[in-house]
């Protein structure tokens, strides 16, 4: 089994940045194991997308029931409308 943490960490090699996995508004725990099944996505999603567009498309999509924060470098929460070479662009630095 797999944890929330062991997910979010595949996710983040494939996408460039970090998440947090929230269920109702409330983070998941990351020790918790089998709640997230495989990532299915090879490759990140274009730069021009939105976090909302990559939070719909693939995450939720994906996990249904689940959603997640987007973080920049800093630990902080990526709003809705930034796109993700912004985001990414923060570990660059």
């Amino acid at each position: 089994m797999t944890t929330v943490a062991t997910r979010a960490r595949k996710i983040s090699d494939i996408e460039d940045f970090d998440i947090i996995v929230t269920k109702d508004g409330e983070r998941v725990d990351p020790t918790l194991n089998g709640v997230l099944g495989e990532y299915p996505f090879l490759k990140k999603l274009k730069h021009s997308k939105r976090v909302s567009e990559w939070r719909a498309e693939r995450f939720e999509a994906t996990y249904p029931g689940y959603s997640c924060d987007v973080l920049n470098e800093d630990g902080s929460a990526a709003t809705p409308q930034t796109l993700l070479r912004t985001v990414r662009e923060t570990y660059e630095e």
